[in-house]
């Protein structure tokens, strides 16, 4: 079974092919550590909706530093 990150690794990877996946952990602040802009965070949060089949309020998408902060549930 993927775990979460290794989902959100192969995302980024693909959003963000200049990212080291070794940087990318489920604590790594989006925008601080990995330089993501909000569209970025916005395309991420949006394939992470569908991999996971969960649904990620934008909202949280707007206030969310990590990619854990990111998928947590209510």
């Amino acid at each position: 079974m993927t775990s979460t990150i290794e989902v959100a690794r192969d995302i980024l990877h693909t959003l963000a092919p200049e990212i080291a996946v070794e940087e990318i952990t489920e604590t790594t602040d989006l925008e601080a550590d990995l330089q993501l802009d909000p569209l970025t965070k916005y395309a991420l949060a949006f394939r992470l909706e569908r991999a996971l089949k969960v649904t990620i309020p934008d909202s949280r998408i707007e206030q969310a530093k990590t990619i854990l902060a990111l998928i947590a549930e209510d």
